[in-house]
């Protein structure tokens, strides 16, 4: 026992090695102004990056991880006014389905703009359908996306909808979860809750500014969907926590973390896998809500355990934005910021459960910018975007 315990150790130290000889270098941006929300790799040279305009217009830029190579789509007045909206369009993200990837707007809750993944420089731009009840989604953020036999689901900040129409103009979405928005969904949640006080009682999503880059979560298959709860600015009765459905959004399951105090809830979650899931605070001048919380058995849904990792000392006002794992749900990388506008990295060897500070190996490269997103590719190249135009990578 003594030497599987030795051999353990020796794994765990050599992958820590891994994770700490990182080196980062800048991939610029055409637009010094824009904050990086999100990042999905097709192939080792082959990129996607999505940005928020902020002082600048919003893109979708196609990187070979040394210079931007084409900029597929510019979220400008013409582009907005082709899905019915006005003003300017953002760019949050990214859904993979399939054969297919779905950027998430904002700005146009009613878009449908999908690329073929084997060809991502080019892009078809549509309307995704209606909701029930109303003509439009209006301008709010698209959070994900995922379909599982035939049947689709779609988080829109503030609701959950379904429909078993192919998303398109007439693809019809029925809403299926937003018990603390007016008139509750489902109609009958109060029956519902009375009956299983286990479920969550807080609107989908969270809204805080800038606006957040992993503010739900959709698993492609519909395995997991997960949302927090009672945090700052979200309409909720429940505790801080979170809210997680294995049964594609059809009932959400609040857990609660007993040790973080009212509104001070999670402002970010996703997950590596269908069991490795994780969510994390961070508000200015609110050193409680700052920890990261990490379970390994999210298909457990209500009885899944979710434990506080162990974070290193962090500099005031600390906050994460973004975490992302590899592909073995060993090593993990968050980011964030410190201070007014420093950024702030994390990485962990062990799955989660501890952290060591590593913003030294960005500072150089990123003094004076919060970070807001970070991804992981297939062949294990860590990549980190943030405001001013901040895109750092590790790959070669």
């Amino acid at each position: 026992m003594r030497h599987l315990y030795q051999a353990l150790a020796v794994v765990s130290f050599f992958l820590s090695l891994t994770v700490f000889a990182q080196t980062f270098r800048s991939v610029p941006l055409p637009g010094s102004g824009e904050r990086v929300t999100g990042i999905y790799c097709t192939s080792t040279t082959s990129c996607l990056i999505a940005t928020d305009g902020a002082m600048d217009l919003g893109h979708v830029y196609l990187t070979d991880g040394q210079t931007i190579t084409a900029t597929p789509i510019t979220g400008d007045y013409e582009f907005a006014q082709g899905l019915g909206t006005l003003g300017t369009i953002n760019f949050m993200g990214f859904s993979h389905i399939g054969e297919d990837l779905i950027v998430h707007i904002d700005g146009a809750g009613n878009a449908l703009v999908t690329a073929d993944v084997s060809k991502p420089d080019t892009w078809t731009v549509d309307t995704l359908g209606i909701p029930d009840g109303s003509t439009s989604f209006g301008a709010n953020q698209q959070i994900g996306f995922g379909m599982n036999d035939g049947r689709w689901v779609y988080f829109r900040r503030a609701t959950i909808y379904e429909t078993t129409d192919a998303p398109g103009p007439a693809a019809l979405w029925l809403p299926i979860w937003s018990p603390s928005s007016p008139g509750e969904i489902p109609s009958n949640f109060l029956e519902l809750y009375k009956n299983d006080p286990k479920l969550c009682a807080a609107e989908p999503g969270v809204s805080i500014s800038p606006k957040l880059t992993q503010a739900g979560y959709v698993a492609s298959d519909l395995s997991v969907i997960l949302y927090p709860a009672g945090s700052r600015n979200q309409n909720s009765t429940a505790e801080p926590g979170v809210c997680l459905s294995t049964d594609g959004g059809q009932r959400f399951f609040h857990i609660a973390f007993a040790d973080i105090p009212d509104d001070l809830g999670p402002l970010g979650v996703g997950c590596a896998s269908d069991n490795l899931c994780f969510a994390y605070g961070g508000l200015e001048y609110e050193p409680d809500s700052v920890y990261i919380y990490v379970t390994k058995d999210a298909q457990k849904g209500v009885d899944s355990s979710w434990v506080r990792a162990t974070l290193p000392a962090l500099k005031e006002d600390s906050r994460f934005r973004s975490m992302a794992f590899s592909s073995d749900g060993l090593s993990g990388w968050a980011v964030g910021a410190s201070g007014g506008s420093s950024p702030l990295v994390l990485t962990s060897s062990d799955g989660g459960a501890t952290w060591t500070d590593l913003t030294s190996t960005v500072r150089a490269l990123a003094p004076d910018s919060r970070l807001h997103t970070v991804y992981v590719s297939a062949n294990e190249h860590v990549w980190i975007g943030g405001e001013n135009g901040v895109l750092l990578t590790s790959g070669e």
